[in-house]
């Protein structure tokens, strides 16, 4: 019971959180949930009339008037009933969309520790997992509706057979057929299998929900291997290496394997139980009702035409019973679902610095003084103890082998990070004093794994909407775009990629990243970061890029990654990392002459070429 009570509670707030965002769309499938109730009552309480009338010989004007308003009420309701399930469609879409927004938007404001963690990541697969099952948060919308409908059409059939059966037109002998105990046990026996079958019920969802969580957490990697199939971009790599067969075989052995077997039967086990549960307490239903009715009947409580109402919504009496069971049931299993959705959005955003300083955008130096770090979920160091300065206008190098620390030290200049120890200064100011998204103006950066949206090309270099077309052709051109751009013959608003648009522009890597070095330049801010600006160019533009080095860092102070050292002789000076540690700095001239790890990585780069030559 209280697994129910806490799913149904992250139902009630996922409700809630909907609602704010288009309380429309709730109104809209409350009224087509009691309207769709209400109909059927209609035409049932029109021939109970008609029958009436026909058996106490009204005259046809009355019955005629009654046809008619019959009619007339079936066609003003549907007619109304059509537009309102319009509306609801656009309404769940729009619902869909701002959810979907507010998620992203929520997502892009937490830290990129708490991004990039394990935790984020489960949650992720689990709330895209939680749509395949139950179609998404729209589903929250029409799992109301099903609740509501069944709930005033089991309202109605109550007030109906209360209506019949308490309603006398014989006041003869007092027998057990027209004394108050049929109604109570009645009602007796409809409270009891409810109860009964909605605990099943809810149990039952419950235990099929985890049974599915199990399977997921060990079949979960067997779906992004098949998504990896289907992504076009891996196309090239997936018909060369003959890997679909490959994967599609990983696929089957995981969701034929043993688990996924067991698991099966379980869930055909708990499915055939609630059946016959349902079955049996239906019956036991229909037998007292009707037994009801036939000695009501002969005793001559109810009349003809009741009799007919009485047969013609009884099963709508029943179905709705059996159906806000269902409905119920599965509602507790859906309030599951939205577990991760709600531990995602619980998830504490960045804030920013309230009335922090202005950052300054002519600073005179960025400083890191004995900064130490280490990700959440790690006892070692990948940083330790780095300090350094980098003046105004300077260009700095890092060097240093795989997982010295070198993209990290990156991040935290970004602030993408904040160093556990230690500090991050401009002009001798805490960076932690400043407004995150005004540093981050300060900031003009490649990362070695950039991405690229699928927008128009003016839109991808300047990142806004309006943008200036020559100024971004003059920088396409600098950073060695010409060709490219008289092939193409370009028009600023083709998309890069086909992913939304059937005249995108498919680039190479190289292109890729002449792009983002672009971007980057388009930007004009003070600091310029590059990690691996170059490593997918080819030769040629690669000799231009550092040509024009000077130029793309003109006026900015500018720090670069490359595992090509010859570029860092473009630097003022070189920061050389080990093992997350600060252990050499100077310009080339100066490390070359000495015998450490640049002189080591120098020397290994220079013995290649000659050896090749």
């Amino acid at each position: 019971m209280k697994e129910v009570k806490l799913y149904m509670n992250h139902l009630t707030r996922m409700f809630s959180r909907l609602f704010c965002l288009v309380p429309q769309a709730f109104v809209a499938v409350l009224f087509i949930a009691v309207f769709e109730a209400v109909l059927p009552y209609v035409n049932v309480i029109a021939m109970q009339l008609m029958i009436d009338g026909l058996m106490g010989k009204e005259p046809v004007k009355s019955l005629m008037t009654i046809v008619l308003v019959t009619i007339g009420i079936n066609v003003f309701l549907r007619l109304v009933l059509g537009e309102l399930k319009r509306r609801r469609e656009i309404l769940v879409v729009r619902l869909e969309l701002k959810f979907q927004k507010e998620l992203s938007i929520h997502e892009s404001n937490l830290s990129l520790v708490d991004v990039e963690s394990a935790r984020v990541k489960e949650l992720k697969r689990n709330i895209e997992q939680a749509k395949m099952r139950s179609g998404g948060v729209e589903n929250v919308i029409f799992d109301f509706e099903i609740l509501v409908r069944n709930a005033v059409s089991l309202i109605t059939a109550a007030a109906v057979f209360s209506r019949i059966f308490l309603m006398q037109t014989n006041a003869g002998e007092v027998s057990f057929w027209t004394s108050p105990y049929p109604v109570f046990i009645l009602v007796c026996i409809v409270i009891i299998s409810t109860l009964v079958t909605f605990r099943l019920q809810s149990a039952q969802n419950i235990r099929v929900s985890e049974l599915n969580d199990e399977v997921n957490r060990t079949n979960g990697s067997a779906f992004a291997y098949m998504q990896f199939i289907s992504n076009y971009h891996f196309g090239k790599d997936i018909r060369v290496n003959g890997l679909k067969d490959y994967l599609c075989g990983f696929f089957d052995g995981l969701w034929t394997s043993s688990i996924g077997y067991t698991l099966w039967q379980k869930l055909g086990k708990e499915k055939a139980k609630i059946p016959c549960i349902t079955v049996v307490c239906n019956g036991i239903l229909n037998i007292f009702i009707y037994m009801l009715a036939i000695g009501k009947a002969c005793a001559k409580e109810i009349s003809v035409g009741n009799v007919v109402v009485y047969i013609n919504s009884i099963q709508s009496f029943i179905q709705s019973i059996v159906e806000l069971i269902g409905s119920g049931g599965e509602i507790v299993g859906h309030g599951m679902l939205m577990k991760p959705f709600l531990e995602l959005l619980d998830m504490e955003e960045e804030l920013p610095v309230e009335k922090g300083r202005t950052v300054p955008p002519n600073f005179r130096e960025l400083s890191f003084e004995h900064v130490y770090f280490k990700y959440p979920e790690q006892d070692q160091w990948v940083l330790e103890n780095v300090s350094f300065t980098l003046k105004r206008e300077q260009r700095m190098a890092l060097v240093g082998e795989n997982g010295a620390g070198k993209s990290t030290l990156i991040k935290l200049i970004c602030r993408f990070y904040e160093p556990n120890r230690g500090s991050i200064k401009i002009d001798g100011v805490d960076v932690r004093e400043y407004d995150k998204r005004q540093y981050w103006n300060l900031i003009g950066a490649v990362f070695q794994d950039f991405s690229l949206p699928a927008l128009g090309i003016g839109n991808v270099i300047s990142c806004m909407n309006d943008f200036d077309e020559q100024k971004e052709r003059a920088i396409l051109q600098k950073v060695g775009m010409d060709k490219w751009l008289s092939k193409q013959e370009l028009t600023f608003d083709r998309c890069v990629y086909n992913d939304f648009s059937d005249n995108g522009i498919e680039i190479s890597g190289g292109e890729s990243q002449k792009i983002a070095i672009a971007r980057a330049v388009y930007k004009d801010a003070p600091i310029m970061i590059l990690d691996e600006p170059t490593a997918a160019l080819d030769p040629i533009s690669e000799a231009s890029i550092y040509r024009d080095f000077h130029e793309i860092c003109k006026d900015k102070s500018c720090v670069f990654i490359s595992h090509r050292l010859y570029s860092c002789r473009l630097c003022d000076f070189i920061l050389v990392l080990h093992n997350g540690k600060l252990i050499q700095q100077g310009t080339h001239e100066e490390l070359v002459g000495y015998a450490g790890k640049y002189k080591e990585l120098w020397d290994s780069q220079a013995g290649l070429y000659n050896e090749i030559g």
